[in-house]
Order: C-alpha cells, then structure tokens, then sequence
C-alpha cells in the first residue's frame, strides 16, 4: 500500500507560507496549493508585531523582514487639535521594541523565497475540492484551475489556510459565527508629506483617519464612513463608486482640520469589517489556521500575524507526530490552545473598534477623556502594549503547561530554619517568591542579555534558536559543586534518551573562568544576572522551553523525576528511547 504523503497545506497566503517554512525546517515534506494564478501584488496587511518577530527570528528567517521594513515605534492619537493619547513601543518587553510596517505582499514574498531556496514551490493555481478522512489519512480531490483535471491523492494531514471563504472549513462542517460592522471602510496606499516613523490617528466629529507609515513616505490611510450618514464635506458617499485620490484628501482635510499633500496611489478600495468565529479547528487529521478559523476588525493589526502564530504552534507538533515520536493526541493541544487566543484577540478587536467609532457626542467626549487619563498610566500602557504586540498572549491553562515547586510553607520554614535538611537544594521563602513571580508555565520565554564563553555579548534568544525544546538549569546566585553535578546527571539523561530533541543549557550567574564546571555541552554566562533576575531565579531550578518559544515546564528545585513525567506526556518514551 502506497504510503500517504506528509501534509497538504491549502493556501498560501502569509498563514499557510509560515506553516510550510516551519515544516520545511523540521524535515516535513509537504505540498501547499493555492488557488490564485499568483501571490497578491497588493499591500493588505501591513504590520508584523513584536512576538511574530520573535518566532521568525526563532525560524532564523527574520533578518530579511527587518531589512525591507520600517519599525513603527510610537502610537498618538489626537482630538480637538490636541493629542490626547502617546503610546512609547520602547517599553515592549522585546528585543523588537516596535511594529514592523512591511506590505503583505513583501511578506509572502519573502516567506516564499526561504521555500524557493530548499527547491520548494507554490503549487498555482490548484483548488481543494472535496476531501474524506480515515484514521489513518486524508483524501483530498484538487483541481488544477488551468486545465481543470482533478486528481486524488492521500495525505497524512490536511491544514487549511485558506482564508475566510475556507473551502476547508466548510467541509467539515465547522460554524463561522458572527457578524458584519455595519460601518463602510476605506483605506488608500498613497505618499504623503509626513515626517516620522509613528502611526497617528485622528478623531473627530466627522468620524476618524488613521496614517500608517510603510516606509518610503508612504502611509495606509484608513477611515471610516457611519452606516447612518455617509457623507464627506456635506457630500453624500455611495460605497458603489470607488474611491478617488480626492476623496481621500477630502476626508483627510475635514477630520485632521488641514491640507496634506497626497499623491501616487498604489490602491484604493472600500472595504467591510466582519467578526467572525469557527466553532471548531480540527477534526480528525483536518486543522483550520488563520482567517479559515478566525476573522476580526483590522484595528490593532493583529489578524495575520495570528494566523501566522496559529502555524508555528501547529507547525512542531505535526512534526513530532509524523516522526513518530508523539501520540496524535499531542495536536489536540492545537485546537485548545490557539481557539482560546482567536477568541481573546476577537473580543479585543471588537471592543476596539466599537470603542473608536463612537458617534453620540457624549460618548466620543467620554471616550477622548478615558483615553487621555488611562493612556498616562504605566499600568494600563503596559496592558496595551503586551496585546498590542501580541507579547501578552500565554498558553498557562493548556495541558502542555505544568510546573513543579515547593509548598510556600516548606519554604518559609526553610528560611527560619524549622524544616530539617535533607539535602536537597530546596529554596527559602524569599526565593520561592522570586520564582513565583517570574514567567510560569505557559507563558513566552523571555529575551535577555549574556554572554558566551569568549565573553562576547549574546542574547539568550540566540542560543534558543532551533527548533528542538530548549532546557535552561540555574543553579542560582550562590555556586554549588553539588549542583553542577546533578546538572550533569540531567544532562546526560537527556543526552541519552532525549537526543536531538532537547538543547540542554547551564546558566552561571558568573564570568567565564571563575567556576571550576563539569563538561557541560552549552554554558551561558550570565555576569550581570540579568538571565536569573528575569527568571526568578536567585535559587537552582530549570526551565524547559517548547519549540514555539513558550515555556512548557518549570521546576523549582530542577527535578529530573518531574522532567521525565512532563516529558512523557510529549513524547512516546519507547519511541524516543527511555
């Protein structure tokens, strides 16, 4: 019997390119069909956030974005010809302190090219048009749109990224629930005379204009028009005529109060806003990803950069199920995991936008003042800002997260010494504290400062660049001989029975040389402590970090026999060799 081949991607916009280039990297043939003759020539999308950065960088493929984008690096808002809102991105928790303006059109290119550099292509234009599954395959019928021969063929695994009419979606009979805004958008790709690298939007009585810098003196304008009174200047709009460049500059001089020099459109169109909502994101060997499963107001630009996360978290577990070294019930955690953020960035997108095209002039006064106040406090800036950047987004109520650490008890009695030794290193209350308000399971691993054993600076997201799990044991601001040892014998068990599965990191909270330190495969020399501050680490425990960047498990103090009990939830042990 012919063996299946691997996965079937459906589309290839910037959901199903993300998904190919992580498999590609994992050593997962596929194929990736879409049905448009080329990939999209226009800007759309037009902004990757902090975290999406962070997981290209992690694929080792950022570096091509940062060099064809422009970093947005502040937010204003103003009204009444004050502004009443600035948002610093310089105080996003990130190495990537900024929202990359890039087209889309720039970003599936570039996606592209890492698949044309393995040998891979785009298959165009072919068309999913029917499939069934087993238990043990997909059969899907695909069309190829030129000739219009159909040909069936077994795929072990079906992802469709093919967007909100997803034939995908449809077929397994998943529910789309929602709803259409019932404001008429518009948006224009234009140059225009304004310096700076911040977005700034405009609210008025009129309604509102948001400028979007890409780079190049070129800006998205985007606006909207009320569903009641669609007028500009007094001039009624009717949504069947297109969009002139003078309309725009129309709309730009009533609601930012004055004249801006705008010229050499590249697109203008009007557009609705829906909210949408799949009930389900598998079934069986069949997942949804991107705008198949979710679909949300632009407000914020985080709908691509969603579905392109909705991939990297399917990417790694596809992977280890098709090697044969985890249970199918791994991909279960996929639906689990990414329903519960589509559903988050949904209602945050909706509460957004209702709360920016208020129209009673009670409610828009009431909303300029709540802005102006709340925008001011550090608390509520760093609230928007992990959203915004998608840095706040955490898996800590998966069952993929887990942690292990003392009672607070048995730590208090430590620090009094009331509880006997036995010769463990067990924290005392201060550092179970520190531990507990470091970043717990579920949640993104975080960047710092380093260095290696040249004393060359590094940061720790270099070292966890791979797309195997990454382990981190510190042994805590006091060096303990007894420590590195039981490092060591961690090490080695997972050298021998976990090979080329995890990375095994020790962290010293000290310069290279000032340790005498058993031969550790990898040592991150972390002088200044920046690396245990940021993980509470003052006292000896380990991190183990998943392939997407997020931490899976924690242990306080590092316990080989919880590590083992984590891990076999995973892995199948008898398949990896333990």
């Amino acid at each position: 019997m012919t063996q299946p081949k691997p996965v079937l991607i459906v589309g290839a916009g910037p959901t199903g390119l993300t998904l190919a280039c992580d498999l590609l990297r994992r050593g997962i043939s596929f194929r990736i069909i879409d049905q448009s003759e080329s990939a999209t020539t226009v800007s759309k999308a037009i902004v990757i956030h902090a975290r999406t950065l962070e997981l290209l960088e992690n694929m080792g493929i950022v570096e091509p974005f940062l060099e064809n984008g422009l970093p947005v690096r502040g937010t204003n808002f103003y009204a009444g010809g004050k502004r009443i809102v600035h948002l610093n991105m310089d105080e996003i928790e990130s190495h990537y302190k900024y929202a990359l303006a890039i087209p889309q059109s720039k970003t599936e290119e570039l996606l592209t090219n890492v698949l044309s550099a393995s040998g891979v292509k785009v298959d165009r234009p072919f068309e999913l048009v029917d499939f069934s599954q087993t238990a043990d395959s997909v059969l899907a019928t695909i069309k190829n749109l030129e000739t219009g021969a159909e040909e069936k063929l077994e795929y072990s695994y079906l992802a469709g990224c093919d967007g909100a009419h997803s034939r995908t979606r449809k077929t397994l009979g998943f529910s789309f629930e929602g709803a259409e805004y019932e404001e008429l958008f518009g948006a224009a790709d234009v140059a225009c005379d304004i310096e700076g690298d911040e977005m700034s939007g405009y609210l008025s009585e009129h309604g509102n204009v948001i400028f979007f810098p890409f780079g190049d003196g070129r800006f998205r304008i985007i606006f909207e028009l009320p569903h009641d009174n669609p007028r500009i200047n007094g001039r009624p709009v009717d949504e069947n005529v297109p969009i002139t460049l003078e309309l725009v500059e129309d709309v730009v001089k009533e609601r930012v109060g004055r004249s801006i020099k705008i010229e050499d459109p590249h697109w203008l169109s009007w557009f609705k806003v829906h909210r949408r909502f799949a009930d389900g994101y598998r079934k069986g060997r069949v997942f949804i990803l991107g705008d198949a499963a979710h679909i949300h107001s632009p407000v914020g630009g985080v709908g691509m950069n969603t579905g392109m996360q909705d991939s990297i978290n399917l990417g790694w577990k596809l992977a280890l199920c098709l090697k044969g070294l985890s249970d199918d019930s791994l991909l279960d955690t996929y639906e689990e995991e990414r329903k519960k953020v589509g559903q988050s960035v949904l209602k945050g997108t909706h509460m957004a936008t209702k709360f920016v095209t208020f129209r009673h002039p009670v409610a828009v006064n009431l909303r300029n003042s709540l802005m102006h106040i709340l925008s001011s406090q550090e608390l509520v800036q760093q609230r928007i800002l992990r959203s915004g950047s998608l840095t706040g987004v955490s898996y800590r109520s998966s069952s993929l997260s887990s942690e292990c650490h003392p009672p607070i008890d048995d730590s208090l009695g430590r620090t009094l010494r009331l509880s006997d030794d036995d010769g463990e290193e067990k924290p005392g209350l201060g550092a179970w504290i520190e531990f507990a308000r470091a970043p717990v399971a579920g949640d993104r691993a975080l960047d710092g400062d380093c260095r290696n054993e040249k004393g060359e600076e590094r940061r720790l997201c270099q070292y966890l660049s791979s797309e195997r799990f990454q382990m981190l044991l510190f042994d805590g601001f006091v060096a303990s001989p007894d420590g590195y040892q039981g490092f060591k014998r961690i090490e080695d068990h997972v050298n021998k029975y976990f090979k080329n599965l995890i990375d095994v990191h020790v962290i010293v909270p000290e310069a290279n040389g000032v340790l005498d330190l058993p031969n550790y495969t990898s040592v991150i020399y972390d002088f200044d402590r920046i690396l245990h501050k940021t993980y509470g680490a003052s006292s000896e425990c380990l991190y183990l970090i998943r392939p997407d960047g997020y931490i899976g498990f924690r242990s306080q103090p590092a316990s080989l026999d919880e590590l083992v009990k984590y891990l076999s939830g995973v892995f199948v042990l008898s398949a990896v060799g333990s």
